[in-house]
């Protein structure tokens, strides 16, 4: 695995991937991507293998949605031979954290790793273009927590403040020392429940502009107590599309007040942007020709 040194990163300001000077509260620090450490445990591998299917087609894509990623406004320059892996084959129309929002949140913690709060499908989408390799990528800090006292207490700061989600694809808790070290695919657990909340965005339901945290995996928990999958039934496209027809069915008939988990203070159904109806039109697309499922599956 390629190991990046500090001349290396420096030299990231000539190709337009620099750390912008900024207040504390939006630094934003450059590390290598196998440094990154992940806030959950899983993922939705689907989710990831149809952004990777897609941008593996469209190398314009890749490089436009990599600069933006990295708050660099989108691709200046680059090339048949251009890679992830080398900074110096490409460049973006800014440094990076001109657009600061654009940039993926992290912490600091007391062990001094950084932690991603934010963007982990995206993270490990790039990784596993890389083929796993490392390469420069930036976050912006949101809290420095280094100053706590241990990492327990950095880890209950974590709960409280809504930045971690400690629960496993079967709704098992888990431990912040069961956590992955790095973040992508070949390290996280898959959640097949976060993968079809992705695939029903603006189907089932409607992402609010004040969503709560970790609305996708409230979604796919309630879904994993209602509308149970199995994973031979998302091992085909007919498959995958059947029960994408029966989840979404299910929680657009639930009562809006409905709890996502068993847990009183979960948020309701309504509030993670339940939809009073299927729109049928934008699910069947997905199966269309160069929809999502079709991407997905190669078809």
């Amino acid at each position: 695995m390629k190991r990046f040194t500090p001349v290396l990163l420096a030299s990231l300001v000539a190709v337009g991937l620099s750390c912008s000077s900024l207040s504390y509260a939006q630094t934003i620090k450059v590390l290598t991507v196998s440094q990154i450490r992940p806030t959950q445990p899983a993922i939705g591998d689907d989710e990831v293998n149809y952004k990777v299917a897609t941008l593996q087609n469209d190398r314009q894509k890749l490089f436009e949605d990599f600069c933006k990623d990295m708050g660099a406004k989108g691709v200046k320059t680059f090339d048949s031979q251009s890679s992830l892996t080398t900074p110096s084959s490409f460049s973006c129309l800014a440094a990076v954290g001109t657009d600061v929002d654009e940039v993926k949140s992290a912490v600091i913690a007391p062990d001094q790793h950084i932690y991603l709060t934010d963007g982990h499908h995206t993270v490990s989408t790039y990784r596993a273009l890389a083929n796993n390799h490392d390469f420069p990528f930036a976050v912006r800090i949101t809290n420095d927590f280094s100053h706590l006292a241990s990492m327990d207490v950095f880890w209950s700061t974590m709960q409280q403040q809504h930045l971690t989600w400690l629960e496993d694809p079967q709704g098992n808790t888990v431990t912040p020392a069961q956590l992955p070290q790095q973040v992508g695919l070949q390290a996280m657990q898959n959640d097949p429940y976060r993968s079809v909340v992705y695939f029903l965005r603006g189907i089932a339901y409607d992402k609010p502009d004040q969503a709560p945290p970790f609305l996708e995996f409230y979604l796919g928990s309630w879904l994993r107590d209602h509308q149970p999958v199995k994973s031979e039934q998302l091992s085909t496209k007919a498959g995958y599309m059947t029960y994408l027809q029966q989840a979404a069915s299910s929680l657009v008939a639930a009562q809006g007040d409905e709890h996502a988990t068993a847990a009183d203070d979960s948020p309701s159904l309504s509030q993670l942007g339940q939809r009073a109806t299927v729109n049928k039109k934008k699910l069947a697309k997905l199966a269309e020709p160069g929809g999502k499922l079709s991407v997905l599956f190669n078809e």
